[in-house]
């Protein structure tokens, strides 16, 4: 066993080694490709439904013939002694049992429910793996916004400091312009440490152990969403609602299954047999066959009240499992409906903040042309520059809230565009 263990870690460490070689710069296809075969909530999540699958097909064997062989040998001795060889077959075969019937329903029920389960896995996996790659993302282009933000910081706290040199500029003002240099600075540091952060977080979400200062290729654009939808008739397709839809189902086979001793069973039963003093080989001492067909009808099998008492119960068992599918289908309508208006906001954001950007692109333009000159206040300058910084930022946020707005509703709705397997 420990052997085992040893060869599973070693392949697991080469190929976590080979990976992260290869991967300087990752792709979300090479991400989605890594997550079917590490992530581990994938791997549980196809066992559930392999077992619920062999559970499925276990429940038929009450529908097959079961067949059984027996060869013994009896030795008795008195004043003499008696061999004898016994060969027999017996087989069986159940013609109608209401039972049976309603269990395997409530087995096939249970694999659509898994099969459901396994959808809301995926998605949830999916959402992970899309989040943490948006941050990657985020965290590189906010990177590259900072140092810009550094170099715009640098310019002008040296314009500040060649007007202080030529007296046209006070101290504070000039030592203010350093400051916001060095905030700056730091704001770019902070920026590479989330980077840090970010790449665990994405190597988690894939399942596998990546190191080195690896980055993703994808950056954060204003992606064309046409998606418009009926919440009503999309909740009906909601994991969430197939999963307690299932339970309802579930529920009525039970409650099928607890009237079982209500209904006869139907079963018939056939065998043949060879006895022998020498060897149950023909020719033997006798034969046997026998064929017959047997009606069982339970009339108190569980108690006086058994029966009864297991129908009621399960008659409530169903009627709140009903309530809990309306519980989850009205709260499905309300998610969906609050991921979609996110999305439209979000992205209403987006186009606001883009155009807020241009504008204070030009403003700051103009600024520094009358702060030059002497047309303009060191602190209605800053105010301009500071307000260009602001919405660069906001732009670069409304983004990434736009896409992982996006990202949420596909996971409500169980969506993994395919990728995953």
């Amino acid at each position: 066993m420990k052997r085992k263990n040893f060869v599973f870690i070693a392949m697991m460490f080469a190929s976590n080694l080979l990976f992260a070689q290869d991967a300087k710069v990752l792709t979300w296809q090479q991400c989605m490709d890594t997550a079917n075969k590490y992530n581990q909530d994938l791997v549980i999540a196809k066992k559930d439904l392999a077992i619920a699958e062999y559970d499925y097909y276990i429940s038929w064997n009450n529908y097959y013939p079961a067949v059984n062989l027996k060869y013994a040998f009896n030795r008795n001795e008195n004043d003499t002694r008696e061999d004898q060889w016994n060969l027999s077959v017996n087989a069986s075969q159940t013609l109608y049992n209401f039972k049976n019937i309603s269990e395997l329903k409530s087995k096939k029920a249970s694999v659509d429910k898994t099969i459901a389960k396994l959808t809301q896995s995926y998605a949830s996996v999916y959402y992970s793996i899309k989040e943490a790659f948006l941050k990657m993302c985020y965290a590189q282009e906010n990177i590259t916004l900072l140092e810009n933000i550094y170099s715009l910081r640098t310019q002008s706290a040296d314009i500040v400091r060649l007007q202080y040199e030529g007296g046209k500029e006070s101290k504070g003002n000039m030592m203010r312009a350093q400051a916001q240099k060095h905030s700056a600075y730091t704001d770019v540091l902070n920026a590479k440490r989330d980077l840090n952060t970010a790449r665990r977080t994405l190597a988690q979400t894939l399942g596998v152990d990546l190191s080195g200062d690896f980055t993703v290729s994808g950056e954060l654009t204003l992606k064309e969403d046409k998606t418009e939808f009926d919440v009503d008739a999309k909740a009906s397709q909601i994991p969430d609602v197939i999963i307690s839809s299932a339970d309802v189902k579930i529920a009525e086979y039970k409650a099928a299954y607890s009237k079982g001793d209500l209904y006869p069973n139907l079963s018939a039963t056939a065998s043949a047999g060879l006895t022998d003093a020498m060897g149950p080989l023909p020719p033997s001492d006798s034969k046997s066959w026998s064929v017959g067909v047997a009606l069982n009808y339970p009339l108190f099998s569980s108690g006086l009240t058994g029966v009864k008492n297991a129908v009621a119960s399960a008659n409530a068992a169903l009627e709140q499992s009903r309530q809990e599918y309306m519980k989850t289908l009205l709260a499905a309508k309300t998610s969906l409906q609050d991921a979609q208006m996110s999305a439209e906001r979000t992205k209403d954001n987006v186009t606001t903040y883009q155009m807020f950007l241009e504008a204070s692109v030009q403003r700051q333009k103009e600024a520094n042309i009358k702060y030059l000159a002497g047309a303009m206040e060191f602190q209605t300058w800053q105010d301009i520059e500071q307000e260009l910084v602001n919405n660069q930022i906001s732009h670069l946020s409304a983004l990434y809230n736009y896409n992982i707005a996006l990202a949420k509703r596909d996971k409500i709705l169980g969506n993994t565009n395919g990728e995953i397997r």
